[in-house]
């Protein structure tokens, strides 16, 4: 397993397993947010629109919230979503 990490301003990681990036992977399989603010990769990017299109996990959800915008949500707001 390999890491590669950035620390400024949050600690970013790309995580490689066998080969294979397990950001991508999760991202793909609509498992994970692609974070834009902290990352440019398009790759990733790719893959959440892609994730998205084919309403793959998180997206099958209509009503997902992303975690940003989830810990700006009131207690009140956050127990409706659930």
């Amino acid at each position: 397993m390999n890491f590669a990490v950035s620390l400024a301003p949050h600690a970013i990681a790309d995580v490689i397993i066998d080969g294979e990036n397990l950001n991508s992977a999760l991202v793909a399989a609509g498992l994970a947010w692609h974070y834009k603010r902290y990352s440019d990769d398009e790759t990733l990017a790719r893959a959440e629109r892609d994730a998205r299109a084919a309403s793959l996990g998180l997206w099958s959800d209509p009503r997902h919230v992303a975690p940003w915008d989830w810990r700006k949500l009131s207690k009140d707001e956050r127990d409706k979503l659930r």
